[in-house]
């Protein structure tokens, strides 16, 4: 992965923690908050609920009291006619009761309302007419009991209903005057007037159950949608302090879990938003950042082609653009180091080129030297086989005359060696008619691959490459009677250049004179006249054609040369400069 793609990965999980982080804690936040509102309104509506009730008891317990207080018109005329007739009721005392008994009951707003006097014999029932008369303790029992204290029950308002029993609130209390003594109970109906004040459409809804889970006020119609969380229960205690009834609340969550949801839906579009943007933001950064650094990529790549004109140019005053200035630097300095490395190598090239050339020219002066020297004694001295001699002599003169004059002519010819005169061309044809000299004359063998595109060279200068190199090859398998050479083209693996492969099974290069054996004059022929100058020259030719030339060592054990040109000679710029090291030195 490049810096760039590098840099945004870290800056966005650099930055993906903390917004990750502010996401689960705003979703957290958000979360207990709506949870904390929606226990706050269940905790308000069971409160009510229980006010309610709670007021409710109050009331029955005021209720209870105010009858039995001595100025309560009903009650406290029943206890002024038993004591007036002896313990009993007559026929007026009755009819008063009746006339008032109801009046009361519907002005108090009371379900339930029972006197009853001695052997627990009811005196006063206006919900039930048709139990006065009956015996009933259960009024005395309670009053005894709990006296003026409010608790459930059950009761029928009618004897002769067959409705199921209504809860109400009771208290009973015993009142008393003069030896005579009543026990009065008292009770409001719970239904739909306690919960209807706190019943909100598609908000809160109540209803009453029993322990056996019947239902005895039933809800409104959206309890079930209300009731996705357990209801609240507020118990509805009896005589003996155990529930009778409860009561359940639902309380709407109010889309808590949609909320929550909705809240974690945002909160990950807000991150995704934010890292998205986070990224973008990286990769602008990351990209400005690393501009710069792309431009000492190019140079770097400039300066490996050879390019020592290149600069770069940096728009930072960072370290960056500190690393760009001494990069530019550098490259000043590599010129220069350069321009004086070419003069000298120049001169050393030269120099060379003198010493080699003088020892060239002493060799064959010495044979000419002797040979005169002999001539110019024998004429002296009028030797009779001084034609013999002169013949031999001007013989031996020539012929090292002639060796004066090849060896002139390669030294001028390598140093007056023309710019390739490039043109398309294919190249198995180049191999095939170079190779054509020796037909008869070299145990060649050709590989040529099919379909190989054109090239841009100069076909007389490849012929020329080729033949140096057969003739290199010739004379490594000389000693050998299995001697083989094999010459081969194909298309580089790049695609972008050709390859011509010379091999040979002859002794090979050894391995410490592979780097000398394209050196100027550097040979191991001297015993056949060789000058050192074929490799160069093929050296200098590839080099010329933007390409490049290598000696491995084959697989029959023998020398394997391998050539590389580029396809266009464009694409030769950076194979140009892996080789003008050896270039300078063969001008």
């Amino acid at each position: 992965m490049r810096l760039r793609g590098r840099f945004t990965l870290w800056f966005a999980v650099a930055a993906l923690v903390p917004i990750a982080v502010a996401a689960v804690v705003t979703r957290e936040v958000v979360t207990r908050s709506l949870r904390e509102d929606y226990r706050s309104s269940r905790a308000g509506v069971e409160t009510a609920i229980r006010d309610a009730v709670g007021r409710r008891a109050e009331d029955v317990q005021r209720v209870v009291n105010t009858l039995t207080g001595q100025r309560n018109a009903l009650v406290g005329g029943i206890l002024s006619d038993l004591v007036k007739n002896g313990g009993l009721l007559d026929g007026n005392a009755r009819r008063r009761i009746r006339e008032q008994e109801e009046e009361t009951r519907e002005g108090l707003g009371l379900a339930v309302l029972m006197v009853t006097g001695a052997g627990d014999e009811v005196l006063s029932a206006p919900h039930n007419r048709s139990a006065v008369g009956d015996v009933d303790p259960v009024p005395a029992a309670r009053a005894r009991a709990t006296p003026g204290q409010a608790f459930f029950a059950f009761d029928k308002l009618m004897r002769s209903s067959s409705l199921e029993t209504l809860l109400v609130v009771e208290a009973a209390k015993t009142a008393r005057e003069s030896g005579q003594q009543v026990a009065v109970l008292v009770g409001f109906e719970i239904g739909k007037g306690l919960l209807d004040p706190y019943r909100r459409k598609d908000k809160v809804d109540a209803r009453i159950v029993d322990p056996t889970g019947r239902v005895l006020v039933r809800p409104g119609p959206a309890w079930n949608r209300l009731a996705n969380h357990p209801p609240i229960r507020v118990e509805l205690p009896g005589a003996d302090g155990k529930p009778v009834a409860w009561i359940e609340v639902a309380v709407a969550d109010a889309g808590l879990e949609s909320l929550l949801r909705q809240v974690t839906m945002v909160s990950g579009a807000l991150a995704i938003a934010a890292i998205a943007i986070t990224v973008l933001v990286g990769l602008l950064v990351a990209r400005r950042m690393t501009r710069d650094l792309d431009r000492l990529v190019d140079g770097a790549h400039a300066a490996a082609r050879g390019d020592l004109d290149h600069r770069v140019e940096a728009s930072s005053q960072d370290e960056v653009g500190e690393v760009a200035a001494a990069f530019n630097r550098m490259m000043e300095e590599v010129q220069g180091a350069k321009e004086r490395l070419v003069i000298a190598e120049r001169i050393a090239a030269w120099q060379e080129i003198a010493r080699r050339l003088a020892h060239e020219i002493k060799n064959p002066l010495t044979p000419i030297q002797m040979a005169m020297d002999t001539l110019r004694k024998t004429w002296r001295k009028q030797h009779p086989s001084f034609g013999e001699i002169l013949e031999e002599s001007t013989q031996s003169v020539l012929e090292e005359a002639d060796r004066l004059k090849r060896i002139v002519s390669e030294f001028s010819d390598f140093a007056r060696m023309p710019k390739p005169d490039i043109a398309s061309c294919d190249l198995n044809d180049v191999v095939t008619g170079a190779l054509g000299l020796y037909q008869e004359a070299a145990p060649l063998e050709r590989r040529l691959a099919p379909d190989l595109p054109p090239i841009e060279a100069d076909r007389g200068q490849l012929s020329q490459v080729l033949r140096n190199l057969v003739e290199n090859a010739r004379d490594a398998i000389a000693s050998r009677p299995d001697g083989r050479i094999v010459v081969a083209t194909r298309r580089g693996d790049a695609g972008d250049r050709v390859e011509i492969t010379v091999e040979d099974n002859g002794p090979g290069v050894p391995a410490e004179l592979k780097e000398r054996v394209f050196t100027p004059y550097f040979t191991t022929k001297h015993a056949h006249g060789g000058t050192g100058l074929g490799l160069a020259i093929v050296h200098r030719i590839v080099s010329d054609h933007g390409g490049r030339i290598g000696v491995v060592d084959a697989a029959t054990g023998g020398a394997r040369f391998v050539v590389e040109l580029p396809l266009r000679q464009d694409a030769g710029t950076g194979l140009r400069s892996a080789s003008a090291s050896m270039r300078v030195k063969s001008v």
